[in-house]
């Protein structure tokens, strides 16, 4: 039984839902220690001074924001910086609410659920009031809460019968794409071209179902593993070529659709 990282209340007008938060995802990688090739002991990480060249023990430990000069750093300690943190609150406040498709995934952090908590039938008969009054509206509300030390922006939708919330990126944490190193503009594709592409992605087009795709990495982890706990001698890949563009893109495109053909 997962356990709730939040307690409080969603505020939608004058109404107040109870609610806990539960992380709607879990950690399936496979996670190593790391240890000395020698003993076969695990490592323990010490924070050495630079100066000194000596261990700085954790009471010790300030953090340290550079000055502007490059002469040393701001100096700040955890009560000082608390300071900054937000006004601890229990309620997560909608302000308003906004067409989901207008929200770019970009925007989308973590994600979580809402789930209603409290005793008697009150706090269970808002939470149902609000998902089936949210259901059907195409909309997602945005609010903010705190968590922690920090104050999220987030937005909530209805999912699968329950309030899910999603932690969201602020417009400036969204890189422009004018800062990317993009190529000088191209000549505009040709009709064919295009009527081809367009078919390519219709013959690759299905209905979305996560249970199709499965994590390979992680099974390629636990087969070395099961290897190497065998004795056998584990083999560093090649390293993989950089596929070059293709000379005919014309002649690319109508294989690659034939090929989707065959498959299908």
């Amino acid at each position: 039984m997962p356990r709730s990282m939040w307690r409080g209340s969603l505020s939608f007008g004058l109404v107040n839902v109870p609610v806990a938060l539960f992380s709607a995802t879990r950690d399936q990688d496979i996670h190593f220690n790391q240890v000395d090739s020698e003993t076969g002991e695990r490592l323990r990480v010490q924070r050495i001074c630079k100066q000194e060249d000596k261990p700085v023990e954790y009471d010790e430990l300030v953090s340290g924001y550079p000055k502007s000069d490059g002469d040393g750093y701001v100096l700040l300690t955890d009560d000082e910086l608390a300071n900054a943190a937000p006004e601890k609150t229990r309620t997560i406040d909608i302000s308003e609410f906004v067409p989901l498709d207008e929200v770019d995934p970009i925007f989308f952090d973590h994600p979580y659920w809402l789930v209603p908590v409290g005793e008697g039938d009150g706090p269970l008969r808002a939470y149902k009031l609000l998902v089936e009054a949210m259901k059907d509206q195409e909309r997602a509300a945005i609010g903010k809460f705190v968590l922690r030390t920090k104050e999220y922006l987030v937005a909530i939708r209805v999912r699968e019968g329950l309030l899910s919330l999603v932690t969201m990126r602020f417009a400036d944490e969204v890189r422009p794409v004018d800062d990317l190193p993009l190529p000088e503009k191209a000549d505009k594709p040709k009709k064919k071209e295009l009527d081809e592409a367009v078919r390519l992605i219709e013959q690759l087009s299905v209905d979305w179902d996560p249970g199709r795709y499965e994590d390979r990495h992680n099974e390629r982890l636990e087969k070395l593993i099961d290897q190497k706990r065998k004795g056998k001698t584990i083999k560093a890949p090649s390293e993989p070529e950089v596929p070059e563009a293709v000379p005919d893109l014309m002649a690319a495109l109508q294989a690659s659709l034939e090929e989707a053909k065959a498959s299908a």
